[in-house]
């Protein structure tokens, strides 16, 4: 079978900076940071999982990250706020990444293009066409994108299988104990 390679792109509202950061220490963190001597990040290690980890290349305004599979995101600052990621990898690992949880996804800006097409185009229009490839067949890989799909404002849910999970409306809250807790 023929490899299709897959690039996407979309804009989040964070810079670099501020992406680095939250993945190092945002809420729920979920990356260990490894710096080299000149204090530049180089590895992400996940915690609890250490061999599933992420290079990182640091560049004046840009992150280059490499999977420990292979796939490549670039975050590039826009001018003003914001960064621009390419992402160079099947659709099924964009949907289940967890690299980036916390990016704050920017409304309709999700493009797909794979090696089969001229240039990049609306995601639903890259979703048909690879819909159309695989001769209507459903990738039991996709079923893994709900949580990631979320993210993404809900843009791929026609070509995802129906979800046969618990949706919540909103997420558990962790129970207080001890003098802070809630009577």
């Amino acid at each position: 079978m023929k490899k299709i390679e897959s690039f996407f792109k979309f804009e989040i509202s964070q810079t670099t900076k501020v992406l680095l950061y939250k993945i190092s220490k945002g809420d729920g963190r979920r990356w260990n940071v490894e710096y080299d001597e000149g204090g530049k990040p180089v590895l992400l290690r996940e915690i609890g999982n250490p061999e599933n980890f992420v290079q990182i290349k640091a560049l004046p305004s840009a992150l280059h990250f490499t999977t420990v599979r292979g796939y490549v995101y670039l975050v590039e600052d826009k001018k003003g706020d914001g960064a621009n990621v390419t992402f160079n990898g099947p659709v099924n690992a964009l949907l289940t990444q967890s690299l980036m949880p916390r990016m704050t996804y920017i409304r309709q800006t999700l493009v797909g293009m794979s090696s089969d097409m001229e240039d990049y185009a609306p995601i639903a229009e890259f979703m048909a066409k690879r819909e159309e490839r695989h001769n209507g067949e459903v990738n039991p890989q996709d079923k893994h994108g709900w949580r990631v799909n979320m993210k993404f404002d809900n843009e791929l849910v026609p070509w995802l299988p129906p979800f046969d999970g618990e949706m919540r409306s909103k997420p558990k809250k962790k129970q207080r104990a001890g003098k802070f807790a809630r009577k």
